[in-house]
């Protein structure tokens, strides 16, 4: 039991709980309403606005009722928006189910949601969608399991690197910087520079080689001087520029 010394304190620790609990109860009642608008014949514009509303006060109830909008092209951004911020596992699995459901630009929304909520349990459906057809969708699955950038994502991105379409190469190559700078701040320095070393060395725009430059300066730290001055000395302004802006960082 817990004792205060103040009946003040005691008293202002009674009202902010009793506080929670009624806003609690509050938010449960005003989230039903809300659900069953998602369920009924109301206009989309009224279900647009609700959607927004339940990623503020939405729970595992109002998933079944957001997940089922999914399929729908003028509702599905507004339906991940609530699933982006509902914390329950439900709302991830409604998101991973919907990967075999759409298609084109609902299903890169569904995509990027995932990368959103940072989801480890779509990283095998966003390698399928990397390796895919679809180079806008592959393009963001890439993108998305650099965000996610756990070992799975970070070996199925490394080896994409080599033989990914051109038209896909550049998302890859991002999704390895997202992991390797992942890498570099959990301080594993060796595997992020290998990591910029590959994007580095691979055939891929230039604007993805600076930033792997950058990286693999960072990631050697005093060892990356030499990397930093052949930045300076070059007869490319751009690689001039990240040698300067890399030096302040370093």
């Amino acid at each position: 039991m817990i004792r205060f010394r103040s009946p003040l304190l005691a008293a202002a620790v009674v009202a902010a709980i009793s506080m929670l609990v009624a806003t609690a109860r509050s938010v449960a009642e005003d989230e039903q309403p809300l659900i069953k608008l998602l369920q009924s014949d109301a206009p989309k514009a009224e279900k647009a606005i609700t959607c927004k509303k339940l990623a503020v006060w939405g729970s595992a109830k109002a998933v079944p009722a957001l997940a089922a909008l999914l399929p729908d092209p003028e509702l599905s951004s507004w339906a991940r928006i609530a699933l982006e911020a509902i914390p329950d596992a439900s709302a991830g699995k409604a998101l991973r189910d919907a990967m075999d459901k759409v298609k084109g630009r609902t299903l890169i929304g569904v995509v990027n949601s995932l990368a959103v909520r940072r989801d480890v349990d779509a990283v095998d459906g966003l390698i399928q969608l990397m390796r895919g057809s679809d180079p806008e969708v592959a393009s963001a699955a890439a993108a998305g399991l650099g965000r996610i950038g756990n070992e799975a994502a970070t070996a199925a991105l490394r080896q994409s690197l080599a033989d990914a379409p051109g038209t896909v190469r550049s998302a890859v190559a991002e999704g390895c910087i997202l992991c390797a700078e992942k890498l570099l701040a959990g301080g594993h320095a060796d595997e992020a520079g290998k990591l910029y070393a590959a994007v580095r060395a691979a055939d891929v725009p230039k604007q993805r080689v600076v930033e792997a430059t950058r990286g693999a300066i960072l990631a050697q730290g005093t060892d990356g001087v030499p990397l930093l001055i052949e930045q300076l000395n070059s007869d490319d302004k751009v690689m001039v520029a990240l040698g300067l802006t890399t030096a302040r960082e370093l």
